[in-house]
């Protein structure tokens, strides 16, 4: 048992008191008596000539006592720990993450149970407390820093709302060890409904995990068959019993095609639409029936611009750079041998340009470049020329994708310096071996994308080999896609890189809830993406309004929690359903004392 207040032990001083009071000899009265029957008692008190006297059994002295006692009791307010309480300096961090949304039974969501564990474990805490409150999913925000005042903690805690964000409690775990750094004694409660580590940390893990059956659309494809599409969905049951539903393609508000599936406990299936007709670029499919989540049943797609490209290639003769260009779909591919004919070309509107060991004086002023073997100032300055013989080595990058361990041999090859706003993909050592190298880049610059690799394709053995025409593809489709935004579909909390012409207005992005955001700059990196649908970006260059729509989708993770604290935590004593806090006794004992004062009046009556 501890104590709230130890200051009303001051007050046990008064139990002498009463003891003195019942020892003071009470001044005798004179009274007359009828007989000498009562002379020995007046005797007794006639030799008490001092003013105290023995002191005697009084039942209503002991009482008193005991009423004192238990009042100053009261004041102490004396509690039982029972589970988890702050010891003085409290912190408490919430999982706001999308799987928080989650139906916890079948009155309230997880979220919602959180909140309420939080708000009981505010209210528990003893007064005085300073109590930190921080929410996380993909990021840790410190909603308030040792408050004393629990109203105002708890109506923080009610205003609370979920985000769309994928995550877990792990940044808010973060940003509590760094609070008990500066804080010693910091308690913290976690309540989430995934692991977490709290290894290191004075923590009370409460899971609010629960078990409950779900359907998920994780993702929609397409590809195009002349001017039709097939469609590919992925439908994943998450629950423990097989499920058949609907799975149905939506354009807006129409409903084009339904297929009826059914979907074993804890598999996916893939349904197929072939043939699909749209008049937009934007879709969505959507799963039937109500489960623990309804934001995961809908997925949106939007189709690319699926006309052909036309890429003008600017080479003397390179028989590997036109193959691997003919095995890319959707492109047409326009030759010229001679690099004085690029003003020839001037009134031809190129998506792409290719520049094959040479190039000209000036860059054309529109679409995308890519330069093979060359040096083009107008782009970035050379680093060095490696003359001697060197292994080309892949970086982690978008246009290396899915081309782990790529290796090749040149005989010789330029490196640059990489402009601020490029990414290198390939790399060598540099001539004295102790710096790399960069021998390959691309980045987007005012709408355009840019890309040099710095050797000649004849001067090494890279086109022998089956990486050879996946990076190719992989490149040409980065600076084919580039424009205001180069990707379409994204999950909740990701940021989508803007790389509009400096020649246009500030481009403009219009949310699904029809609020429009004016950008601050014409390179930009949009993360306001929390909520699903679709977005539209607009920009006007010369008079003409240029258009692109990308979509937002529920993040795939969120829809299966595999690990959650009851699981994986050994420590029973640190993991809990819910907040048992203190048992007060203070209530109790202040009725104690009411009972007693009132026995100690019907006892003085009486006497």
């Amino acid at each position: 048992m501890k104590f709230t207040h130890l200051w009303p032990l001051a007050f046990v001083i008064l139990v002498p008191v009463i003891i003195i009071m019942y020892m003071m000899k009470q001044k005798a009265k004179e009274q007359k008596v009828s007989s000498l029957y009562l002379w020995s008692e007046m005797i007794k008190n006639d030799r008490a000539n001092t003013p105290w006297e023995k002191l005697k059994k009084n039942w209503l002295m002991i009482l008193q006592i005991i009423t004192l006692l238990v009042l100053i009791a009261a004041l102490t307010s004396p509690y039982f720990l029972s589970g988890l309480v702050s010891s003085g300096k409290a912190c408490i961090v919430i999982d706001t993450s999308a799987s928080m949304g989650f139906m916890y039974d079948e009155d309230q969501t997880r979220f919602e149970k959180a909140k309420e564990e939080a708000a009981s474990y505010v209210r528990k805490l003893k007064n005085g407390t300073e109590i930190s409150l921080i929410t996380s999913d993909k990021n840790a925000i410190l909603l308030a820093g040792k408050s004393q005042n629990k109203n105002e903690i708890i109506e923080q805690i009610k205003n609370l709302e979920v985000s769309t964000y994928p995550g877990d409690a792990s940044e808010g775990v973060s940003m509590a060890k760094s609070l008990a750094l500066d804080s010693k004694g910091l308690q913290t409660l976690v309540i989430t409904d995934s692991n977490i580590d709290v290894e290191n940390l004075d923590a009370m893990v409460v899971d609010v995990y629960s078990d409950v059956d779900n359907v998920a659309v994780e993702y929609v494809s397409h590809g195009f068959k002349g001017s039709e599409l097939d469609v590919l969905v992925k439908v994943t049951n998450y629950s423990n019993e097989p499920v058949k539903r609907d799975v149905s393609l939506y354009q807006g508000e129409n409903l084009l095609y339904t297929k009826e599936v059914e979907i074993e406990a804890n598999t996916s299936e893939v349904v197929y639409f072939e043939d699909v007709v749209l008049e937009g670029s934007v879709y969505f499919a959507q799963v039937s029936g109500k489960d623990a989540c309804d934001d995961d049943n809908i997925s949106y797609d939007v189709l690319a611009d699926g006309s052909e490209r036309r890429v003008l290639l600017m080479t003397r003769a390179n028989v590997y750079l036109e193959k691997a260009l003919n095995l890319i779909p959707g492109i047409a591919v326009t030759k010229s041998e001679d690099i004085s004919s690029i003003d020839d070309f001037a009134k031809q509107e190129f998506d792409l340009y290719i520049f094959d060991g040479m190039v000209p004086d000036k860059l054309p002023g529109q679409g995308n470049i890519i330069i093979f073997g060359c040096d083009c100032p107008e782009i970035t300055q050379i680093d060095d020329y490696i003359a001697e013989g060197r292994v080309i080595h892949g970086l982690e990058s978008k246009t290396t994708k899915y081309l782990d361990g790529l290796s090749f041999g040149v005989s010789n090859t330029y490196s640059y310096k990489v402009p601020d706003y490029a990414t290198p993909f390939l790399a060598t050592n540099g001539i004295t071996d102790d710096k790399t190298a960069n021998i390959a880049f691309i980045g987007e610059k005012q709408g355009r994308t840019y890309a040099m690799i710095g050797f000649d394709l004849h001067n090494s053995d890279f086109p022998l080999y089956m990486e050879y025409p996946l990076l190719m593809y992989n490149l040409v489709n980065e600076c084919i896609n580039g424009g205001i935004i180069s990707d379409y579909v994204y999950s909740s909390g990701e940021s989508v890189a803007v790389n509009s012409n400096i020649e246009g207005s500030l481009p403009a992005v219009t949310r699904p809830d029809g609020e429009v955001i004016e950008l601050t700059d014409y390179r930009y990196n949009f993360s306001d993406t929390k909520e699903y649908g679709v977005y539209s970006i607009s920009q006007t260059v010369r008079d003409n309004e240029e258009k692109s729509s990308f979509v937002v989708n529920y993040p795939v993770s969120e829809s299966k929690i595999d690990t959650h604290p009851s699981m994986i935590i050994s420590d029973s004593d640190k993991v809990v359903t819910e907040v048992k806090g203190i048992f007060n006794l203070r209530n109790f004992i202040i009725c104690l004392a009411l009972f007693l004062l009132a026995l100690e009046w019907i006892f003085s009556l009486r006497k």
